[in-house]
């Protein structure tokens, strides 16, 4: 005998809307358990909704471009009795597995259904807190001391909800802007128009906010000339066009570094405040900053050090397209050793990037300087913006210096 189940938004924030972007299947479609029924863009990264029973799709609730929030009906399936026994407990259904690009997922007992959230900052209480490492290294990422977090957890252990109740407490102190009260009402001075943000472009200010507050910033300015770099690319851009490939100038900056990481591995880590060290990675994984309609996405090319020039610029454009096309997974956007955010020909001598934690640093790149003079050198500013808690000024001199001396010799590291 058949049964009648709902399938409804679980495992996001309570009230914040996550956007349909693709209906996967149509209405009296026959689907597997875990089978994906739609795509939806969090606040974090494109998710797919898996399907938690096998059965037929009676009735669909939403279309491509509809916002929804937690508990809203997406499809209503027809699921056999017979199935019962194979499936999991209602109150156990999947979720769409998501975890976030700067958000590494840890394991954590059940937490009571209503946490006592934590109040504003404290003093810190003496000693490592009571947290599993993984709600560390989350807390080390929004720039949260753990020590001024209430847990809620069994022996008042830090659970994720309860770092995220502690950020929102402390987002809804009036700091900086907010101290100016409300805005105006513009419309008194004229015509306007409200345009609300995209869920990523939430996601990203809000950690580009608690990564400016929290990390030490200090950045570090330099300039490689570029001349012999833009020479090798020219003779080899036809050989990468046969291969279907359009190579650019920051495919080499990405080996380059990967290449300086090796040289400094205290710039290829990431600070565990909470314990007093350093995770000092073997990896060689760079993040590439993709500005797209939706908002800046950051995917992330794995092991550049063992791949050669042209694969790093091929799945450098694959990622760039799957980002623009909003087909991006979580897992994509994870794992960076560094990020490099490139302005490209939009034009600027320089800038001061925001770190993306848990990193603890990240190269900006702007337009190539061509001096007006008869050498007709090319020059590739560099930005480096890196974390004072674990980086000097003399590291980052050296670091620059290194890379510089890489890009200026590429035909080295093009052949190595």
């Amino acid at each position: 005998m058949a049964r009648l189940e709902e399938i409804r938004v679980a495992d996001i924030e309570e009230g914040d809307p996550v956007e349909v972007v693709e209906v996967l299947v149509r209405e009296g479609d026959a689907v597997a358990r875990d089978q994906p029924l739609l795509s939806l863009e969090t606040e974090k990264a494109l998710v797919e909704y898996p399907s938690p029973y096998a059965g037929l799709v009676k009735s669909l609730h939403v279309q491509p471009a509809d916002q929804v929030v937690l508990g809203d009906l997406l499809a209503v399936l027809e699921v056999e009795d017979a199935a019962r026994a194979d499936e999991p407990d209602r109150e156990a259904v999947p979720a769409p597995a998501e975890p976030a690009a700067s958000e590494p997922a840890a394991s954590e007992p059940a937490s009571p259904p209503q946490p006592q959230p934590s109040g504003p900052a404290g003093p810190a209480r003496p000693g490592r807190a009571y947290a599993s490492p993984g709600i560390h290294r989350y807390a080390d990422e929004l720039g949260v001391e753990l020590g001024d977090v209430q847990g809620s957890g069994r022996n008042a252990r830090i659970l994720k909800q309860d770092v995220q109740q502690h950020v929102r407490t402390r987002m809804r102190q009036p700091t900086g802007q907010e101290e100016t009260g409300p805005l105006p009402d513009f419309t008194e001075f004229g015509e306007t128009e409200i345009r609300p943000q995209t869920g990523i472009q939430r996601h990203t200010a809000r950690n580009l906010t608690a990564a400016w507050r929290s990390i030490p910033h200090v950045t570090h300015f330099e300039q490689a000339d570029v001349t012999g770099l833009e020479r090798c690319r020219r003779q080899l851009a036809g050989e990468a066009q046969a291969q279907g490939v359009r190579l650019t100038p920051l495919p080499f900056v990405i080996k380059a570094l990967a290449a300086t990481l090796g040289e400094f591995p205290q710039f290829n880590a990431s600070l565990d405040a909470g314990a007093g060290q350093l995770v000092l990675k073997k990896y060689f994984h760079i993040g590439v900053a993709v500005d797209t309609p939706h908002g800046l996405l950051v995917p992330v090319l794995r092991d550049v050090d063992r791949k050669p020039l042209v694969e790093v610029a091929r799945e450098l454009e694959a990622l760039a397209a799957q980002a623009r096309s909003r087909k991006l997974k979580a897992g994509q956007m994870t794992g960076a050793s560094m990020t490099v955010s490139s302005l490209g020909k939009l034009g600027g001598e320089a800038f001061t990037p925001i770190i993306n934690p848990p990193e603890v640093a990240i190269l900006g790149l702007s337009r190539m300087l061509e001096p007006d003079t008869s050498e007709k050198r090319k020059w590739l500013p560099l930005s480096l913006s890196y974390d004072h808690r674990v980086i000097n000024g003399a590291e980052a001199a050296r670091f620059c210096s290194h890379l510089k001396a890489v890009l200026e010799d590429i035909w080295k590291l093009v052949l190595d």
